[in-house]
């Protein structure tokens, strides 16, 4: 008789799980068996060896199967690894939270504590018993819902000393007391749901409507407490990032205010597409093909989007090395104006008279910062050829120290008046160059007013500040002297007023 006939008169007759369990084992240690021979023989070795380890296999499978001991441990190991491998094939790509910290579990055993105290409740036997219930039940999830509301804004405005102490703005952590008061109300709907269906529409606990609505409330709270988790994450770094604006005070204001709008929404980014993810892992779809999709689509981007490429890569260039900060007045593609604002795709500047100028990165070439670190206000003073420029200088110096003394300009003025001499001969006057060191984003109004002391004081020494004239040369006769100069009109062309005065100048000019 075969070794297989052998084996099925030997097994009992159970239930089709167990058999197909015992010839999937059967099967295996049959395909093993003539493994090891095939092995044994193409490797040169006996024949016999092989056949006799098959027969030694085969007489433990049957023994094993003849015990019944024996053989439902063997079906209980196998149950075991299956059950095993169905579970680590549901957990691959999976990032849920709540799995890692046996949420889903906490949360049902207490959904089973509260379904049973109301499945025990002797009130649903009547209509008036269960309206009471449900009134009982309803009142008590408000007064829940309505303590949970008191607990946030108590612990929000404890929450006011540390804010006042971390210089933080009164709005800080709302948004999680918000989400904590919306999460409150959302568990006490579930629970008036719970007992909704189990008291007034009779409902046992092993009824499909209570498994399912089990099933979305545990889905809810995972939500919800990773909804909860991503906003504490969120509100703190936020608080760490805006108290270190106002407390670090010996830190570049304007460099800190250009890179902290920049790591936030890199954060917020970050943030987001990390709470989607896992939310998404809680509701039970695989994320990884997501994942292999959106890498896929980025390098599809990347090469559709070579501008915007550029955009980034620049942007992400001139602000790591600081060519340009929040404040500074820079020239950039032709425009000049205060930088507003940054992101890492453009760059805003508003001019003197108020325009908007939005710049991307990549039409950025040369960046002219004028209030880097300091800035000269450059003089070019013009004086009449007759003026005597040393006494020009004096009063030039003298004016920059009544300045430097005056309590609104002397802390914008870093440095004295540096004057770089006569720099023009020019048509109708001498240049004089000189410059002033002032603060940043002050050399204009120091400037302005220089050179409103400069005509003051140019007027009150008699200094000639010259404007464009030409002067008529007619020549000289041989004794040197000038010929006359005739001015004729015709009569017809002056008012009658003054016909005769003209008379009278043409005769002056003759004589």
């Amino acid at each position: 008789m075969p070794p297989e006939q052998a084996v099925m008169n030997f097994m009992p007759v159970e239930t089709s799980h167990n058999a197909s369990a015992v010839l999937a084992a059967l099967a295996f240690l049959l395909l093993t068996a003539f493994s090891s021979i095939e092995v044994v023989a193409q490797t040169g070795s006996a024949s016999t060896d092989a056949v006799s380890t098959a027969g030694e296999s085969l007489d433990e499978l049957v023994q094993l199967l003849e015990d019944p001991e024996r053989r439902s441990v063997f079906l209980e190991r196998v149950r075991t690894l299956e059950s095993a491998n169905i579970t680590t094939s549901e957990e691959d790509g999976s990032l849920e939270i709540s799995t890692a910290i046996n949420l889903d579990q906490r949360v049902g055993l207490f959904l089973k504590n509260y379904l049973s105290l109301i499945d025990q409740s002797d009130m649903r036997a009547s209509n008036v018993g269960k309206i009471a219930a449900i009134s009982v039940i309803t009142l008590l999830l408000m007064m829940l819902a309505w303590v949970n509301t008191l607990l946030s804004r108590y612990i929000d405005r404890k929450l006011g000393a540390f804010r006042s102490t971390a210089q933080l703005s009164g709005a800080r952590f709302g948004t999680m007391f918000t989400w904590q008061r919306t999460a409150g109300c959302i568990i006490c709907f579930f629970a008036w749901l719970y007992a909704l269906v189990i008291v007034v529409f009779d409902q046992t606990l092993a009824s499909p409507y209570v498994e399912a609505l089990t099933t979305g409330a545990q889905t809810a709270f995972a939500v919800l407490f990773v909804a909860l988790l991503f906003l504490v994450i969120w509100e703190v770094t936020n608080a760490a990032m805006e108290s270190l604006v106002k407390r670090k005070s010996e830190l570049d204001n304007g460099r800190v205010k250009t890179l902290l709008p920049v790591a936030r929404n890199v954060f917020t980014f970050v943030l987001i597409l990390l709470s989607t993810l896992v939310i998404l892992s809680e509701l039970g779809i695989d994320v990884v093909p997501l994942l292999a999709g959106a890498g896929v689509v980025g390098i599809a981007i990347g090469f559709g989007a070579q501008t915007l490429v550029k955009d980034f890569l620049t942007g992400f260039t001139i602000i790591i090395e600081d060519l340009l900060q929040i404040g500074d007045v820079v020239g950039v593609a032709g425009r000049q104006g205060r930088v507003t604002h940054i992101s890492m795709r453009k760059i805003e500047l508003r001019s003197l008279d108020g325009t908007v100028h939005t710049v991307p990165f990549s039409a950025i070439d040369i960046v002219d910062n004028l209030t880097k670190d300091f800035s000269y206000y450059m003089l070019e003073v013009g004086v009449a050829y007759r003026e005597n420029t040393d006494e020009v200088v004096q009063c030039l110096l003298e004016i920059d120290e009544e300045l430097r003394n005056q309590p609104d300009f002397g802390e914008s003025i870093l440095e004295p008046l540096e004057v770089l001499g006569v720099d023009q001969l020019a048509d109708s006057a001498v240049i004089i160059k000189a410059r002033t060191k002032t603060s940043p984003r002050e050399k204009w109004r120091i400037g302005r007013e220089f050179n409103r002391r400069i005509k003051l004081a140019f007027d009150e020494r008699d200094i000639e500040i010259p404007f464009p004239h030409q002067t008529l040369y007619f020549g000289v006769d041989k004794d040197g002297k000038a010929p006359p100069l005739v001015i004729e009109s015709e009569k017809d062309d002056l008012p009658a007023g003054n016909e005769q005065k003209s008379n009278q100048d043409k005769k002056e000019s003759k004589a």
